[in-house]
């Protein structure tokens, strides 16, 4: 894994540019505190909120806001027509978002986790369920558990419901735990009759986020005008860096 991920850091060019915050909480503060300062050209919280104006200056948007809190941003996105980073989770994007983007020529990278060992844990996740369903048909049952912060609102997390999407397994049988300011710890369990295989990933700090964040902050612009996931992208970089396109 250490190889997915140095390659991942190297995908990131050192170019210049310029950044918008919207959201200043748990995650959105911990990628503030990473990006360069002198590129900063707006930080939007609910004292300073986004506006035309210093939204148009940037060259990237990030947005780090709870779904109800989205609902107001989207119009003011979808008329400043920047290329914008979102990890909003627990929101329904609209049906026709993506045809919205199109037709604004501006490209969109949303993701339920911009962890990248999130999404390389999701990955062979992937992998370990194919082969199983390949040599054991019918005799593999999945699990899934979650534990976030106490002041987490949604549960399950997106980042389950998305995981539990991807695989095909009930989101009313996910195990959720929310304990103190756990950052987020995801496991899947794939259960044999003799024996079985867990995978987990952990996030101990959420600087784990802001560099995924950053990373789909230097691709966003070369992107196709549209809605993208980071999932994709990553998925795409994994690919990449283990030389196999499968």
């Amino acid at each position: 894994m250490s190889v997915i991920l140095h390659a991942c850091k190297q995908s990131i060019r050192k170019i210049n540019m310029k950044y918008a915050l919207i959201g200043t909480g748990k995650t959105g503060g911990a990628v503030l505190s990473r990006l360069p300062k002198n590129d900063i050209v707006a930080i939007c919280d609910i004292n300073n909120p986004p506006t035309h104006e210093n939204l148009s200056k940037a060259d990237v948007i990030i947005v780090y806001v709870p779904g109800n809190v989205m609902s107001e941003v989207l119009p003011l996105l979808l008329e400043v027509k920047k290329p914008t980073v979102i990890g909003t989770t627990g929101f329904g994007w609209p049906k026709d978002l993506d045809a919205q983007l199109k037709a604004a020529n501006v490209p969109w990278i949303i993701a339920s986790n911009f962890s990248i060992g999130l999404n390389v844990m999701h990955y062979f996740a992937r992998q370990i369920q194919d082969t199983f369903n390949k040599i054991l048909p019918g005799k593999m049952q999945l699990g899934m558990f979650e534990k976030h912060h106490t002041s987490k609102l949604d549960a399950p997390s997106g980042t389950s419901i998305y995981l539990a999407k991807s695989l095909k397994f009930p989101i009313e049988e996910i195990s959720v735990a929310r304990e103190g300011d756990a950052k987020g710890t995801h496991t899947i369990y794939f259960n044999l009759p003799y024996d079985g295989i867990s995978i987990t990933h952990e996030a101990v700090d959420r600087a784990a986020f802001a560099e995924g964040t950053l990373i789909a902050c230097d691709r966003v612009r070369d992107l196709a005008p549209g809605l993208h996931s980071f999932e994709e992208l990553t998925t795409s970089m994994i690919r990449e860096s283990i030389g196999n396109g499968q």
